[in-house]
């Protein structure tokens, strides 16, 4: 007894390729956009530790000194290196870098007794701070600048 053998056709070989490359080009697109969306959370984690690191600086500051310099009414701007967070620590300083980065810039606005703070010579002071940074998209350039504004209010310790 002879079986007849058979084997793929010209055309199934032909459609079970294009079904396969397009299958691929999608597993492709996602790993992608999943790239893309780590690089976009990590740049967003990075904003979020810089901008409440600011805050608690000026908050230990302002437990032993409320009248210090750093807690003056103002605005200052620093310039954060991309990549050079470690160990709890930042490279910030008040020089504008080149290429990746992050501006960080303070507001501190004096608040009166009226705002449900202590009455003069007492106050409060209200503390925000901005963190903008352009990531760097999946084709390698930088992509639209987002930002992260962390507020807090600080007063005296009576």
């Amino acid at each position: 007894m002879v079986h007849a053998t058979r084997g793929f056709t010209l055309a199934e070989v032909l459609v079970a390729t294009a079904l396969l490359t397009i299958g691929l080009v999608a597993i492709a697109t996602g790993f992608q956009y999943a790239a893309s969306g780590v690089a976009t959370g990590g740049g967003e984690t990075a904003a979020v530790f810089l901008a409440e690191q600011r805050i608690e600086q000026l908050r230990a500051q302002a437990m032993t000194d409320f009248s210090a310099a750093a807690l003056e009414a103002g605005t200052t701007t620093e310039y954060c290196l991309s990549g050079t967070i470690s160990g709890g620590s930042s490279n910030c300083d008040g020089t504008p870098v080149v290429g990746p980065s992050y501006r960080r810039t303070t507001t501190i606005t004096d608040l009166g007794g009226g705002t449900g703070c202590p009455a003069t010579p007492l106050w409060c002071k209200e503390i925000q701070v901005r963190v903008s940074y352009r990531p760097v998209t999946g084709a390698g350039d930088l992509s639209q600048p987002r930002a992260v504004d962390v507020f807090t209010v600080l007063g005296p310790r009576t």
